[in-house]
């Protein structure tokens, strides 16, 4: 009876394990996010939808294996909008688009802490918004301390890319996507900016669509109390200040730029109630450096709403084609490629007719965009 017993335990120990390699070995052959270096085959696991869904895990150890002399930092915004082939940044290769979503500054410092581990940097361009120093904005549940400033990956995160029923899962939607579509296109450049294709990212909707349901989704137009929407960050103004530090100590050059999201982002910010702190908000980040501002109501900003717009993906993503003016403009080469009210080096000595000219700016586009105006003032929550 013993023997029988014991003969059972060793048949379903048996069984775990050969499930358990079987499993495993799945999941490090479709590699769902990218760490594994796996070979990439058409039809099976080419196309890795699931990669949006743990950028911070992938990007940290992108980062520690090409060890780029350049890096992007900022949100889906950066991250969507500038890719690391522009001509200006050949000086800087191998290069590196280090954005992650919904970040706050605290998350953005980390990541700068880690490339700066990982190499000796040049170069980092920071895309800055006004949600990401939002005294309400956690870290995100993805964001993990321990694989920073690591230069491979850790033990934690290679078991838990591996035995996980969250990782099969995973693998299983990779290889039914790239069964449906073996000829599609990826989520992620190599150079860890995102695609701009919109039918991936949106499916088959229409632009004015898309921009409503981003508007009503955005922290100014929440459906919740106001007073917890938003509040300035002086921890995450903070966290501004030790990037420049940083950057500082270890003599890698620093441009900051606020994003160039669409006007009706904008307006959304004033119909919300918040267009006061977000005038506030860059006169205390110019304290801290001088920074190209891209916000407001200019020729780039105010394309009209239609299906084929060339500027944006939604009220607040830009394209790559915006991306590369906007390098232009902070770099300051080929200049004349870019609209002459695209882009403001703000510093505090002219911060404060700088505000006032986008106020200007503002009223005239209102003047002339009254439909603009009525479709995010619909969407202010009762």
């Amino acid at each position: 009876m013993i023997k029988s017993y014991r003969r059972y335990s060793l048949y379903l120990l048996g069984l775990f394990l050969i499930q358990s390699v079987f499993f495993s070995g799945f999941n490090l052959l479709i590699d769902p996010y990218g760490i594994f270096k796996s070979p990439a085959m058409v039809g099976i696991n080419r196309i890795k939808p699931e990669k949006r869904k743990q950028v911070r895990l992938f990007k940290a150890i992108a980062v520690s294996r090409l060890r780029p002399q350049m890096v992007f930092l900022g949100s889906s915004r950066t991250e969507f909008g500038l890719g690391t082939s522009h001509p200006v940044l050949q000086p800087f290769q191998p290069a590196y688009n280090l954005a992650i979503p919904a970040p706050n500054m605290y998350e953005v410092r980390r990541y700068l802490e880690h490339a700066i581990a990982n190499n000796q940097l040049q170069q980092v361009v920071l895309g800055i918004d006004f949600f990401m120093f939002n005294v309400f904005l956690p870290n995100t549940p993805d964001f993990n301390e321990n694989r920073l400033e690591k230069t491979e990956i850790t033990l934690q995160d290679t078991i838990n890319s591996i035995y996980s029923i969250d990782v099969l899962l995973a693998s299983l939607v990779t290889v039914r996507h790239n069964q449906q579509k073996p000829n599609g296109l990826d989520y992620f450049h190599p150079d860890g900016s995102r695609t701009e294709n919109r039918d991936i990212i949106f499916g088959n909707q229409p632009m004015r669509e898309i921009m409503r349901a981003g508007l009503q989704q955005n922290t100014f137009l929440a459906r919740q109390n106001p007073a917890r929407r938003y509040q300035l960050s002086q921890d995450h103004l903070n966290e501004l200040q030790k990037i420049v530090n940083l950057c500082r100590e270890h003599n890698i050059n620093l441009k900051i730029f606020i994003s160039p999201a669409h006007g009706t982002h904008w307006e959304s910010i004033r119909v919300g109630g918040f267009w006061p702190v977000f005038e506030q908000w860059k006169r205390e980040i110019v304290k801290i450096s001088p920074i190209w501002d891209f916000s407001g109501y200019n020729s780039i900003t105010t394309e009209p709403i239609s299906d084929d717009m060339k500027n944006y993906l939604d009220s607040s993503h830009y394209t790559q084609e915006v991306g590369k003016l906007l390098l232009n403009r902070i770099f300051q080469t080929n200049e004349e490629k870019v609209p002459r009210d695209f882009g403001v080096l703000i510093t505090p000595e002219n911060i404060e007719s700088h505000i006032q000219k986008i106020q200007q700016d503002r009223a005239v586009w209102a003047e002339n965009n009254p439909e603009m105006v009525e479709f995010v003032e619909k969407l202010k929550p009762e």
